[in-house]
């Protein structure tokens, strides 16, 4: 294999030791029970950066899914962080705690994806969304930029950046930090929920 030292099984071994060691590691930082687990709002949100704050749990959760999906098909019953043992299960119910407070349930009350439920943000940061359509706006579109009105176009699937630390959101449409929707983020929430919606046992082992 490429990425083996010497060609030989021992040193195939070694390398991929070295990433399961690695990715074991990772997996024990997401899980809340867990000695090295990382930093959580009050309301659950796994909390890593105030700008954009959504990319980091939603990519962690999807992460984590995969990792569950791949200790039930792989035989690996147990994941061991400090001494305290977690299972597929464990990860899967973290997976599920970010979408859930992504989809709503949160201290806001209000799903950070756009177009889903009865309460999301309606002053998305976004041009598309706040220009009314069939407007020539010219060089201009800062009266609908600075425009306290809600978005005439719902940009349906976009995921915002997120709440801040204390679980706040400010729906304003210059607000950039919390309330632009990237590709990165929409696209991560869609693996995140295909993902859970499948169950790991259907899953097929790559060996």
């Amino acid at each position: 294999m490429f990425f083996a030292g010497d060609g030989s099984d021992a040193g195939q071994d070694e390398v991929l030791g070295s990433y399961k060691d690695t990715a074991d590691a990772v997996m024990c930082i997401l899980l809340p029970e867990s000695d090295t687990a990382a930093f959580r709002t009050e309301g659950g949100l796994l909390y890593v950066a105030e700008w954009n704050s959504l990319q980091h749990p939603v990519a962690s959760a999807f992460l984590a899914n995969v990792y569950s999906n791949y200790m039930a098909t792989s035989g690996k019953s147990e994941l061991t962080c400090s001494g305290k043992s977690f299972t597929a299960l464990d990860l899967r119910r973290f997976a599920k705690s970010q979408a859930d407070y992504v989809l709503g349930d949160n201290p806001m009350k209000l799903s950070y994806l756009v177009g889903f439920g009865d309460s999301y943000p309606q002053r998305v940061h976004h041009r598309g969304a706040s220009i009314p359509a069939g407007v020539d706006t010219g060089c201009d579109g800062q009266e609908w930029l600075k425009s306290p009105e809600p978005n005439p176009n719902v940009a349906t699937g976009a995921l915002v950046g997120g709440p801040f630390k204390n679980d706040s959101f400010v729906d304003d449409r210059e607000n950039v930090q919390q309330n632009e929707p990237t590709t990165y983020n929409s696209a991560l929430v869609v693996g995140l929920l295909s993902g859970l919606l499948s169950t790991a046992p259907v899953a097929k082992s790559l060996s």
